[in-house]
Order: C-alpha cells, then structure tokens, then sequence
C-alpha cells in the first residue's frame, strides 16, 4: 500500500488486476464489479480517445464518467487581483498561468489534459510537468475565461491551485543541476581512467611499447586534471574555507591528498616511470562528489520552506459588498471588509462575528477535539472550520498578521534556527589531518638516511594511501543506505542528521490527538435504551458536528447496515455547543449536554449520574438522549487510545527514553490518556496553545536531545524547533514540511522502528569510521615501514 502525502487517494491494488489503459494498479475507489477498470479519469477519457480519435468527445466523457464537477465555480480566478498575482501577460496579447493540478496520475493523464485545446476555444497550448503536477496553460482572455478553463480541468478530475511562485525551489534546481553536471563530468572522467588503468596494469606483465605507454599515462593525466580542477574544485573550496574559519573539516585531509598525489602523479608522467595514481583520485573524487550529492538532498529536504499559509487557509473568500456576495481571492481582503462564511467552510481570517450562531473545530490550532460555539460579538481565527450555521464576519487581521500566519513565521524560525549537523568524520577531520601530516614528515625523516628521491616517495605514498575516502563516504552512504530501507516501510526521513540524533535517548514530547489516539470521536460508552437508533440517527443527520458523526457511526456499526430511508424530522432546533432538539415519528427527541436536558424538566436518575461520573473521569464528552421528556440512554464520546500506544511507548521508556505529552485539549481529557500510558505527571501538559508549545520545546532542547512527534498544525513550530520532529500518518501538510521524518503508517509503532533502526545505523556508522581509521592506520604503518 502507497499512501500519498499530499492527502491524494490510496493507491493500492486489491488483486482485482491492473488499468487495461495502462496496466497501472488500479486504486480501490475505482474498482468496480462489471466492465473495464481504469487506474484514473486520464486513462478513461484517453482510452476512449484513442478508440473514436474524436478530442470533441473528452468533455462529454468527463461529465457521463468522473465522479462530478465540483460546487466549485473558480469565480475568484477572474478578478483582477488573481490575476495580476498568477498570471503573466505575453506580448503576443496571450495570458499564461502555472496552475498545481490534483489528481495526475500517469502519462494518460498528461495526454488528455495537453488535448485541452482541441475542444476548448481560446486556449492556446497547455504543457503539463507530470514530476511535478504542473500545467502550463496559454490562453486568450478574450475567447475563454480562466475560470471555464478551471472548471473544465475539474470536471476532468483534475482540481486546479495557482502554483505559488517559489524563489528557494529555483535556487534549489540551480544547485541540484551544478551537483549532477559535477557527478556527471567526475564519473566520465573515472570511468575513462579505470579503463586505460586496466590496459597499464596489463602492459606490465605483458609489455607495452614506450610511446603507447606515454599516450595512456598522458591521457590518464589530462582526465584527471579535468576531474581535480573542475569537479574536484568543491573539496578545495571546501579547504581554504576550513583554513580560512579555523574549523576542522573533512575538505582539509581531501585536498591535500588530492593534491599531492595529482603533483605526484605528473611528475612520475614526466620521468615517463614510478606510479600515476589518476585511477585512484579521480574514483575518489567521484565517490566523494556521490556523498557529497546525498547530503546536498538531506539538507534540502530539512531546510526547504514552502508556502505554508497556502494550505492552510483556503484560497478565497465571500466578500459581502452592499447586497451582493462576491467570491473573491483571499489576497484582496482588507481589513474591516465584511466575509460570509458559510457551514463547512474554513474561515478566511482573523476576525470578530458580527451575527450568526454556530460551533467552530479549532483543532488545527489548538488541538482541542471539541468544537467551541461562537456567537455574535466573538472571535473567530483564520484556517478554523465554521461546522453549522453560517456566520458573518468582519475581517480584523489577514495573511501573515493573522494568527495562523504569526504561527507560520514561527515555523520558518524553527527551521532556520536548526543548525545542520556536523558529522562524525568532520569533528575527527582536525585530528586527522594533523595526524597524518606529523607522520608524513616522520616517514620522510625515516627515510632521509636512504636519500632523498627514496623518502619523498615514500613520504608521497603515506599521503596518498592515508587520503580518507572510506572515512567520507562512511556516514552518507549508510545514511542513504538506512533511508532505502525505512522507506520499504513507509517511514520517510527527510534529514539523515535525524537518524543520527534519535541513536541515542532523550525526552519524546507527544501530542494526544492524532498521535496517541485516534484522532476521531468515538462512541465508547452507550448506556441505556437501543429501540431508538433509527429516531436518533435521522435527527443527527440534520447537523454536520463531530459528535453527531460519532454517534451516527456508533449506530451503523451497532445496526450493521447503511442507514437510508430514514424517517424525516420536524421542527428540528440546533443549539451550538448544546445539542439538538425534533419531531422524528411523533416522539419528541432531545440530545445534548447535561445543562440542556434538565433545563427542559428531565429528571436524571442514580444509575445514570452514575453513568454521567464514569465518562467524565475517563475524559469522555458525554451526551444525553431524551425522548418524550424522559431520559433513555447516556453516551460517552471519546479520541480512542491507539492500540500500539502503550506497547511502543512502555518499550522506548525501557530504551532510556522520557516521555512526555503536549496536548491542547483540557486536562479532564489529557490525563486519564496520561494514566493509561503510565507517564510522569511532571511531563504531562495540557490546554496549551501552539506558541506554549514552542516554548516547552525550546526550554527542553538546550537539555539534550528533545523529539516532538505531532500531527497538526498547532504542532508545526514545537516540530520545527525540536532536535527531531516526527510527523504521524494523517498529519497536516503543514505538519509534514516542517518534520524531519514522516511516519506514513497508522499507530506509533513505526516510532519504534525509527529510534531503533537510527540506533543500529549509528552503529554501522561508528563502525565503518573504526574500519576506516584502522584501514588508514595500518596504511600509514605500511608506508613507514616500506
């Protein structure tokens, strides 16, 4: 199975064969038990391209076979700031824009999106990136609007964003493109050496005439000179840097046996006999430059910073002007502009509610998994989902003043104030090199009694066969090694100082909800009467909350069928943050909070005060269900522990790990999770808010070495500025650009993995540089004693 991060579906084969388009697996969603199986819209519309060869009828396939437009209409892409701010005017009069495409899946998909312009006017070319799930789309604003043009790339099944214009991804390529011209140019030049190398060591035993014997030594000079000053160059800059800085670094012993046996090698070109050593050093050079690439792309993935307010606000907004109601994008609100936000919608920005009344999920910021009512007069934060009634507000901070962006910019402090790793081989680089330049200058003194030809080759050997190839390669290839076979098991390390730093124990910080638990309300408690599923189910389908989706999936489970063909409510009244009220089948049904049930006259008996204690010192929301004025079942609705929490978290206590936890939610919540995890108190905070968060991280790591593992939003800065974040299976996107690992399964036990593979690499670590030092060693030992 293959989840993909950025929330796309679950692209896993179920054995019921593969796209007959493509022969792709086939994702589960679109598995059907009659008729041809595609793996995507894209291999649908192409496949019936290709049999018609008629583009006309790609519009006509994508309404009768996806799964349907959208209610998004992309009305916002036609204002004047949208696209002042995406879109690019050409000279030729044409408009030009990079939209981000959800939904490609393969080169069908590409296929049918580049035929776009066969059969809607006015689009020019579209060119789309399948790496990087990117359309280039040329257009006349005068024959089609980029609106239609979006809504057409849904209806497809292929949702439209507006690219965000990155500067660090530019800068990235850039250097990306200068590592592979290096390893490419390091490579060739290696491989050529190795060649004529062979045709040396074979005119040895065999003979070879004088002049080829100076071709092959001349030409394996020129090669390698190519190698050391162009490829090569890296390890001196990296050299006079050290120098320059006073800090010890691997570049040092590098650059001087390089250059020593480059110097070494032209002079024994020239004498036309003794050894060349190009073979040697241009292979070093390349092995070097393959470590040196590795690291280049551990610290990008630690250090690259996306747009993250992009994914977490939503990308426009309902501007209220005079009577009309506008969809515009978010860059145009302004503050004191006036927004409709209707239920489900996540809310735009910061703001005060000027009427409406209705519960609003503020975990993302908070990490509290009940809903909070708000009414009018009350605050509101942006990136927060309004669940049931529509709101309107006015809009007192937007974009990066907002609290989510305040929380962002914290984020980016995280990560820019991580240091990247100095590793093992650079802290030992100073020692080395002082070592091996004392016992170079100890060979030639050795040697001087035997004349001096005899102990400047001999001390020029000590250099080279001491040059640390082993000790540079040893800590990125096992790092490399070690990131293969975590991502065999859907653990996916962005940062290889992260498997370093979890070898050892230090305090694990976790967040509760989406971490330790399921990170879903639950029913875990049902006391009472079962003869009023069907009553209840069809009044609870009337609200969009999550306790109401709790109960309604306790009683399909309970029922085990769908529930359809429901009876219809009358007069139902939803209170927020209390319950709701109705008419279902003549009987009048109350649920909802304890303060509600007795306002109406609902006596509570023994039994169920009883009840009503047990869920609350088990940290559970609990509902009451009245019917006809008389109180019938009470329910406990909870975040379910994960199963694996205990038995991973009691093994890292036994690895020397603390644990602790950081949660949002109220300590009637936190803490029997706390007691049933068996944890320090002391290490157990509750209700603290994301900037709370960070400061905890912060006072703990100057202690050590300190791991957040988290989920959402709320924990993006503690992540960031922890030793290691970990983000878990489901997190926020937000969440997963800033962590160092992603754990790509369900449950904690792919935590234990991680700490316990990191400790095993850093072993194998440790070894290969012992290995490598006593390979050089007994180098050295041989040069002396030659």
């Amino acid at each position: 199975m293959i989840d993909e991060i950025d929330g796309g579906e679950t692209a896993q084969s179920s054995g019921q064969g593969t796209c007959i388009h493509c022969d792709l697996p086939i994702p589960t969603s679109r598995q059907h038990s009659s008729g041809p199986e595609f793996c995507c819209a894209g291999c649908e519309v192409a496949y019936a391209i290709l049999q018609d060869m008629d583009p006309r009828l790609l519009e006509e396939i994508a309404d009768a076979k996806t799964a349907g437009p959208s209610e998004l209409t992309y009305e916002e892409m036609d204002h004047p700031r949208f696209l002042e701010l995406y879109a690019h005017q050409l000279d030729s009069g044409l408009n030009r824009i990079r939209l981000h495409l959800e939904g490609i899946h393969c080169a069908s998909c590409v296929f049918v999106i580049e035929k776009l312009p066969e059969f809607l006017p006015g689009v020019i070319n579209a060119r789309v990136n399948l790496t990087t799930a990117t359309l280039d789309c040329f257009w006349n604003p005068d024959a089609v609007a980029i609106s239609e043009i979006a809504r057409t790339l849904d209806r497809l099944g292929y949702r439209p964003h507006p690219a965000q214009p990155n500067e660090t991804e530019r800068l990235y390529r850039l250097e990306n493109r200068k590592h592979l011209i290096r390893l490419g140019i390091a490579g060739a030049c290696a491989g050529n050496v190795m060649l004529i190398a062979f045709a040396l060591y074979a005119g040895m035993f065999t003979g070879m005439s004088a002049e080829h014997l100076n071709l092959f030594r001349w030409t394996s000079a020129g090669l390698a000179l190519v190698s050391i000053f162009w490829p090569g160059q890296i390890f001196f800059k990296g050299a006079l840097l050290a120098l320059k800085t006073r800090v010890p670094h691997i570049d040092l012993p590098v650059a001087l046996g390089i250059t020593i046996g480059g110097i070494a090698g032209l002079v024994n070109s020239i004498r036309g006999r003794g050894e060349i050593y190009f073979d040697s050093l241009t292979v070093l050079i390349f092995l070097l430059l393959v470590g040196r690439y590795i690291q280049f792309r551990q610290q990008h993935h630690a250090l690259s910073q996306l747009s993250l307010l992009k994914n977490i606000t939503p990308r426009h907004a309902r501007l209220v002007t005079g009577t009309e109601v506008l969809t515009v994008p978010i860059e145009v609100l302004q503050v004191e502009d006036q927004v409709e936000v209707r239920a489900g919608d996540v809310i735009p920005a910061d703001g005060v509610i000027l009427s409406g009344d209705s519960s609003v999920d503020e975990s993302i910021l908070t990490g509290e998994s009940r809903p909070r009512r708000v009414l009018t007069g009350g605050e509101v934060t942006a990136g927060t989902l309004n669940l049931t009634s529509p709101l309107r507000m006015q809009v007192q901070s937007v974009g990066e003043q907002t609290r989510i962006g305040r929380l962002m910019n914290l984020v980016e402090l995280g990560v820019s104030s991580k240091l990247p790793l100095i590793e093992l081989a650079n802290r030992i680089a100073g020692v080395f090199v002082i070592t091996v330049i004392l016992l170079s200058l100890l060979c030639l003194g050795l040697w001087w009694s035997s004349g001096a030809k005899v102990a400047v080759a001999n001390a020029i050997s000590l250099l080279i066969v001491t040059c640390p190839c082993a000790l540079g390669l040893a800590t990125p290839l096992a790092l490399a090694v070690a990131q293969g076979k975590a991502a065999k098991r859907f653990i996916l390390i962005n940062s290889g100082d992260a498997v370093e730093k979890l070898a050892r124990p230090g305090i694990l910080w976790l967040d509760k909800t989406g971490t330790l638990t399921t990170g879903k309300m639950q029913v875990q408690v049902w006391q009472g009467d079962q003869s009023r599923f069907r009553e209840i189910a069809a009044l609870e389908q009337q609200v969009v909350h999550p306790i109401a989706t709790a109960i309604l999936g306790y009683i399909e489970q309970q029922t085990g069928g769908a529930l359809s063909d429901l009876p219809m409510p009358e007069d139902v009244q939803a209170s927020p943050g209390q319950g709701i009220s109705g008419t279902v089948n003549g009987h009048q049904l109350l649920i909802g909070t304890e303060a509600l049930v007795t306002s109406e006259g609902c006596l509570i008996s023994p039994a169920y005060q009883q009840s009503i204690a047990d869920c609350r010192s088990q940290g559970l929301t609990t509902v009451l269900i009245a019917v006809d004025g008389e109180l019938e079942a009470v329910c406990g609705i909870g975040d379910s522990l994960r199963p694996d929490s205990r038995a991973t978290l009691d093994h890292l206590k036994a690895a020397g790990w603390s644990i602790g936890i950081l949660s949002g939610d109220h300590e009637e919540i936190v803490n029997p999770i706390a007691r049933q995890l068996d944890i320090n108190p002391e290490f157990v905070h509750a209700g603290v808010l994301p900037e709370e968060k960070l400061q905890i991280i912060q006072q703990s790591t100057p202690e050590g070495l300190t791991v957040m593992v988290g989920d959402g939003v709320n924990d993006s800065a503690a992540l960031a500025a922890a030793s290691v974040g970990i983000a878990v299976h489901g997190g926020a996107e937000a969440s997963l650009q800033v962590a160092d690992v992603y754990l790509n399964r369900p449950g904690l036990s792919p935590l234990r993995e991680l700490i316990d593979g990191a400790r095993m690499t850093n072993q194998v670590i440790i070894r290969n540089l012992l290995i490598s030092l006593a390979y050089n060693l007994l180098a050295a030992g041989l040069a002396l004693g030659d």
